[in-house]
């Protein structure tokens, strides 16, 4: 035991040890002499391929998928890399969720500061609605321009365990993304939760932003997004199967927080596809 916390002392001396201007210069250009020989196709992003429930992407300044793991293809049903090159939110996402992914970016951009842990809605790998933690930082040239921005997100529920606020609402969530079709009470998530309402709306808008029934609509709203652009049925249908009580609160709804009706919504769908 003395003899290996020995080397150990030995080999934490050697790292610790401050280098010289020349000789840190002389490491980061070999540093930089073999980053040029790696192939572009097969940089570190690579890594997130094989990390279950991981998603890693980078977008240049103006917003165009340069990157993106195995994940997000499959997510997106991409079968080939090239394809999502020059995607944006927009062309990816519902006009909700990507104004939202584009407002965080700027605001990266503007403070110059990376954006850590923010609890975003997604899809996932079934098509249902989901919470998912992000990360994003700046990517920048060697001369320090800023080239765009790279993240990786993580479901929720991988990282719900990771993190302390997420603790006493864990079931109030998960509830939620099962069960959005049905009548929920925020006194039902409350005792879920072991929880008070008044404590389940402080977590909530403390984690998330939102009161829980804000949650609960936002996550009706992204499930009938994608049954809006998958599906035929009609308003009334769609309304019923999301939970809402009738196509006029769920038209509402849908105006207030994406900014168009759900018949708009599909139109611009449908026209999309068309021109894809």
């Amino acid at each position: 035991m003395a003899k290996t916390l020995s080397r150990l002392d030995g080999i934490a001396g050697k790292t610790s040890r401050r280098l010289s201007p020349d000789r840190r210069k002389c490491l980061l250009s070999k540093r930089e002499v073999w980053l040029r020989e790696i192939d572009p196709a097969n940089l570190f992003h690579r890594l997130f391929d094989v990390i279950p429930g991981v998603f890693f992407f980078a977008k240049n300044r103006k917003g165009e998928v340069m990157f993106a793991s195995q994940g997000i293809l499959d997510l997106y049903h991409i079968s080939d890399e090239a394809a999502i090159i020059g995607m944006t939110d927009f062309d990816l996402n519902p006009p909700d969720m990507a104004r939202s992914y584009v407002q965080d970016d700027e605001r990266i951009y503007a403070s110059g500061k990376p954006l850590l842990n923010r609890v975003e809605l997604w899809f996932d790998r079934f098509g249902m609605p989901d919470w998912s933690v992000v990360n994003k930082m700046l990517i920048r040239s060697r001369t320090g321009k800023i080239l765009g921005i790279m993240g990786f997100s993580q479901t929720y529920e991988d990282r719900a365990k990771l993190l302390q606020p997420f603790q006493g609402i864990s079931k109030a969530v998960s509830h939620i993304r099962q069960h959005y079709q049905d009548n929920i009470s925020i006194r039902e998530l409350a005792r879920l939760s072991g929880l008070s309402p008044r404590q389940l709306e402080r977590k909530f808008r403390s984690t998330f932003g939102v009161s829980p029934q804000q949650f609960l609509i936002k996550t009706r709203l992204l499930a009938s997004c994608r049954t809006l652009r998958e599906t035929v049925k009609s308003l009334a249908e769609i309304a019923f199967d999301c939970g809402f009580g009738d196509q006029s609160s769920f038209t509402r709804h849908f105006r207030r927080y994406i900014g168009m009706t759900p018949g708009q919504f599909r139109r611009k769908e449908v026209v999309k596809k068309i021109f894809s």
